[in-house]
């Protein structure tokens, strides 16, 4: 087996337990609120399932002595800042700004969208937020610098 055979599937598996993990949290919830991450994670589960089998069916292809962890780290790290971004957002300005701001400069600078074309997706994407709040009178997660009880 392979050192990068290795690493795929310790990764596989780390997400696995963190699946199970929020499976196992989200039981005493309440039925409304457990819903979403007990689909997340089953969901989940399942896709690592497929890429564990797949992973495991292209041992022999693989090359030997391919360095994995440092062009694998190089090409995530940027979608990682990403989204450490977008939740000290949430946690400062809360969900709809930090979606708002998000959603704007990702499509503009990562996707490669003009700016007017980003600007009218993220204006759809609070559109649909907003609906969705209103529709199933969701409050969404207000951050630390518009919290009213602080």
């Amino acid at each position: 087996m392979t050192q990068r055979l290795r690493e795929e599937i310790l990764f596989i598996l780390l997400v696995a337990v963190v699946m199970v993990a929020a499976l196992v949290l989200s039981v005493d919830y309440p039925r409304i609120a457990r819903l979403m991450p007990q689909v997340v994670a089953v969901s989940a589960l399942v896709l690592l399932a497929i890429e564990l089998a797949n992973t495991w069916r292209r041992r022999g292809a693989e090359a030997q002595g391919v360095p994995v962890w440092g062009s694998k780290l190089r090409r995530t790290a940027p979608y990682f800042a990403w989204l450490a971004a977008l939740y000290g957002g949430i946690a400062l300005a809360g969900m709809l700004p930090a979606a708002f701001l998000f959603t704007f400069a990702f499509c503009w600078r990562v996707g490669g969208m003009r700016w007017w074309v980003a600007a009218l997706a993220t204006i759809a994407l609070i559109a649909a937020l907003t609906g969705f709040g209103e529709a199933f009178n969701l409050r969404w997660p207000e951050g630390y610098l518009f919290d009213s009880y602080r």
